[in-house]
């Protein structure tokens, strides 16, 4: 599966989430976006993590504990990726390339209908 399908899946599992972990599970990630978007290498954006941590800023933000942040964000990642992964089994792609892109006179067009139950 293809990487923005797995950003649409993602997206989508995120917005199930309950309310509390939803804000601080976008919180989070939106904090490391940031850095990440800061960062020029890896090793930078690894002490941008230590000098600015979401988790810490999290844990003000949430009033809760470094530690329950860090549990509570676990937990959540790892739901997020057993309900991403259970998703993208049950998820079909058709190419329908020969009966739609042809047509339509866009032969260099390749045209796919994705079926998630």
């Amino acid at each position: 599966m293809n990487d923005g399908m797995i950003a649409y899946l993602l997206k989508s599992e995120v917005a199930k989430l309950g309310e509390e972990q939803r804000q601080l599970y976008r919180f989070i990630v939106e904090l490391e976006d940031a850095l990440a978007e800061q960062a020029e290498t890896v090793e930078e954006f690894r002490r941008l993590l230590v000098l600015h941590s979401p988790f810490e800023q999290a844990a003000y933000r949430f009033n809760r504990s470094f530690k329950e942040v860090a549990a509570m964000m676990q937990a959540i990642e790892a739901e997020l990726g057993d309900k991403i992964e259970a998703r993208q089994e049950r998820a079909k792609w058709l190419d329908y390339t020969d009966h739609f892109a042809s047509a339509a006179g866009q032969e260099n067009k390749q045209v796919f209908l994705f079926i998630s139950e």
